[in-house]
């Protein structure tokens, strides 16, 4: 299958994967093997589509790409989210929710594990900016599947706990998917406010946003959440180097004063605060914003000192800027599909050039690795223009054994290319 823009469709293509409603996760807008004509074509921008998969011959064996339950996993935590917090207005949240939520967390951890040669390498976020739900179901994905990847590192950071709970990540999932529970009752500019966009204007919005952490911990007391999840809760605005909120006075009864800092952050504080950031920058509101320049500006100097060194480079080098099979055009104006990710610079993958038509068995398709290639490199992505964010990353140690990288020589982790 071939992950393209609204713009490289024609009449006549087949569709590939089923195709989710942007707003509107539990409606089902094409099924696979659709053909689709002018009119589809003409209303999906209309509805919020800006993407989807097609046949065609020359990627059926990246087919696996897609990952169809893990949309379908997604889905089930946006309507579990939505059907229980939208009917909460600053009041706790019953046990036997607590638990509906961990069983479906633990079918997603499931789902991942299952799938994780390809989920890792394919953005399977939902799309609806500005949406307190969507963006806690994103914001529980992407840390879970960091969570998964970091395995080594995340035990690591646990040395109290036997191995077997160690690695146990639902309960990351959990307090992800509930991060930001503090929200629900506010207004809506509250629940769309965000530390990466602030309005310093509106007073109010500011102080309500500042509360959400604390309500939204109290809102968990009591009710069978565990204590980690609660923390994620409290904690997620939290930074590596100390600049983060909340203060610590409030939660520990004393013992503490100020933000915390370092690896004094609990592990899944600091998965989460990332996965939150990084979805806010994916899906900012009003923005048609590619991936692969909410990834540049996440590893910016803007953000220097936010984020564990070891979740930001995980994070960078595994969510793709561009997925397996996504349809992109070359400099020199060729047509290509990513089929290989580029893990040291996940902005040069392999490509496989598209002419004619041509088969995936066809020993004539070549492969270009662009990484390899001096001057040859992305321009297009599924119809957007994405030239001016490529970015390159400094030499980092690998992150695949759990080690932690090595520190950033100034500002050169990251630079346009």
């Amino acid at each position: 299958m071939l992950l393209c823009g609204i713009s490289d469709l024609e009449p006549g293509m087949k569709v590939g994967a089923t195709v989710i409603h942007p707003h509107r996760p539990e409606l089902n807008l094409l099924r696979p093997g659709v053909d689709l004509d002018a009119e589809m074509i003409r209303r999906l921008p209309r509805l919020g589509v800006s993407e989807l998969w097609v046949h065609h011959d020359a990627t059926s064996d990246l087919d696996a790409a897609v990952a169809p339950k893990l949309s379908q996993m997604q889905a089930a935590v946006y309507l579990q989210l939505k059907s229980d917090i939208a009917q909460l207005a600053r009041v706790t949240v019953s046990t036997a929710q607590i638990q509906m939520y961990r069983r479906t967390i633990s079918a997603l951890v499931l789902e991942l594990t299952v799938s994780s040669k390809y989920a890792r390498l394919s953005r399977q976020l939902l799309d609806d900016p500005g949406d307190l739900f969507t963006h806690s179901t994103n914001v529980a994905f992407l840390s879970t599947l960091v969570g998964l990847e970091l395995q080594t590192y995340v035990i690591s950071q646990r040395p109290r706990l036997p191995r077997q709970h160690a690695r146990d990540v639902v309960s990351l999932g959990l307090g992800a998917m509930l991060h930001d529970i503090g929200k629900t009752g506010m207004s809506l500019e509250a629940r769309r406010h965000h530390e990466i966009h602030p309005d310093p204007d509106d007073s109010d919005t500011l102080d309500a946003y500042y509360r959400h952490v604390a309500l939204g911990y109290d809102m968990l007391d009591g009710k069978g959440s565990p204590a980690t999840a609660r923390h994620i809760v409290l904690h997620h605005h939290q930074r590596f180097d100390g600049s983060g909120w909340a203060d610590m006075s409030g939660s520990v009864k004393g013992r503490g004063r100020g933000p915390q800092n370092g690896m004094d952050i609990h592990i899944f504080n600091r998965i989460v605060a990332a996965a939150n950031v990084l979805d806010n920058l994916l899906n900012r509101p009003g923005d048609n914003y590619p991936t692969v320049a909410a990834l540049r500006e996440f590893v910016s100097s803007r953000f220097e000192g936010w984020f564990d060194p070891v979740v930001r480079d995980l994070v960078v080098r595994r969510i793709p800027p561009f997925p397996i099979g996504s349809l992109v055009r070359l400099s020199d104006n060729r047509q290509a599909v990513v089929v290989t990710p580029n893990f040291g610079q996940p902005c040069y993958p392999a490509v496989r050039i598209l002419e004619g038509h041509c088969r995936a068995d066809d020993d004539q398709l070549s492969i270009v690795d662009l990484n390899v290639v001096p001057g040859l490199h992305i321009v297009e992505c599924a119809g957007q223009r994405v030239e001016q964010f490529l970015f390159e990353l400094g030499n980092l140690r690998p992150i695949e054994t759990g080690g932690e990288p090595g520190p950033p020589e100034g500002n050169s982790w990251a630079r346009a290319s």
